[in-house]
């Protein structure tokens, strides 16, 4: 009960800075608008070049070795550095194949002019209203308010997972991406996930006004790996390696309902060697950034299971902002929204889920299937999606 009282509190905390277009801070007391600013001192790096996007984001060129990675207790000593990579290149069941990508088009991700330079890092700046909507929707996030942990209405899900009783050391697929109209608190996604026990690693797009302030379409990242390491993108344990590619970056364009499909490549494969736990984008499956293995205790060694799909929140008796397209499922990739060429890593080789599909469906609005590998370009593939404007 106690924790539920919590929640519902810090939902409608949420609900009220918004209202307040986030000037929730001025009613702040001196002592903890003197702690905020401490906080945004040391997320804000000194930076050695500014960029700004033409969708008004900051990003600060930091450099590598004072990165916000570095702040976690431990990795206060480390020997990492700007050119690190995963140690080798998995192993294929099939061989693979560079093939036209006719069913959807490739985000080309990027900082304008090449982005930062050698030896440093973008890292999006950070205002006093992001560390608000950060903190309150970090929390949030962490608890998963959700039908399906808590019997209460929140999160919704419509996901494929794998189980099987395999160690796994990697998940990827190509994710269609969309953008559906989204009001904070609300947030819609499409993702990869990795999991050993609580201990969790996500990687996808997002639309999720809560954390970005804005209702573009947006790369993301989270990390779940106990007490020091909950966070979005770059802020706990994550260490970013490319100096022209965010890791929370907007994505433009997005997918046309039955007509262009857009989509990211993305992939979480632990190294053999070192294991830690690489964040690859594109087809090259090119490393942009990892998060060491010390920093957790599960996911340490390995995982015990692999999703990849859609997560959708909305608070009780608001219309939920669906997924994907937010229509009904067509089991059609120009309608639906798709992990294809879905894959996981065992034993360092790369090779199709397994046979045996676990859906994580928790409402009749909200549908996926596993449609297996269908060959050609698309091989293993998901779809799903969730119906928009949806009251539960």
């Amino acid at each position: 009960m106690g924790l539920r009282i919590v929640l519902l509190y810090l939902l409608v905390c949420y609900l009220f800075l918004y209202q307040n277009e986030v000037e929730g801070y001025r009613k702040l007391s001196k002592e903890e608008d003197l702690e905020m600013e401490e906080q945004l001192k040391r997320l804000n790096k000194p930076a050695m070049k500014t960029i700004k996007t033409k969708y008004g984001d900051i990003y600060d060129c930091v450099d590598f070795y004072k990165q916000p990675a570095f702040d976690h207790p431990l990795l206060k000593n480390h020997n990492f550095h700007p050119e690190m990579r995963s140690t080798s290149i998995p192993n294929r069941m099939s061989p693979g194949k560079d093939v036209p990508k006719s069913y959807y088009k490739s985000v080309n991700m990027g900082l304008k002019g090449g982005g930062c330079p050698i030896g440093t890092v973008p890292i999006r700046r950070i205002t006093k209203d992001d560390l608000i909507r950060a903190k309150l929707h970090s929390q949030m996030y962490a608890s998963k308010i959700n039908p399906l942990v808590d019997g209460q209405n929140g999160t919704h899900y419509a996901a494929v997972q794998y189980t099987s009783n395999i160690n796994y050391d990697g998940v990827g697929a190509v994710l269609s991406v969309w953008n559906l109209p989204v009001k904070p608190p609300q947030y819609t996604s499409g993702r990869i996930k990795i999991k050993n026990g609580a201990e969790t690693l996500e990687a996808g797009w997002t639309v999720n006004p809560g954390l970005y302030g804005d209702n573009r379409t947006h790369m993301y990242t989270y990390t779940n790996a106990g007490q020091y390491s909950q966070c979005f993108n770059a802020r706990c344990g994550y260490v970013h390696l490319r100096p022209d590619i965010p890791v929370d970056m907007v994505i433009d364009p997005v997918s046309t309902y039955g007509a262009n499909q857009v989509a990211i490549t993305l992939s979480i494969y632990q190294d053999p060697v070192k294991l830690d736990w690489y964040l690859k984008i594109n087809d090259d499956h090119t490393d942009i950034g990892f998060w060491p293995h010390k920093i957790f205790t599960n996911l340490g060694q390995t995982a015990t299971g692999v999703e990849c799909g859609g997560e959708e929140f909305s608070p009780t008796d608001v219309p939920g902002p669906g997924m994907g397209s937010g229509h009904r499922l067509q089991y059609n990739t120009l309608y639906d929204a798709f992990c294809a060429r879905t894959n996981v890593k065992v034993n360092n080789t790369i090779m199709n889920p397994p046979n045996d599909p676990g859906y994580v469906i928790d409402n009749d609005h909200f549908e996926v299937f596993a449609k297996g590998d269908v060959g050609g370009e698309v091989r293993y593939l998901i779809v799903y999606a969730g119906i928009e404007g949806v009251v539960t």
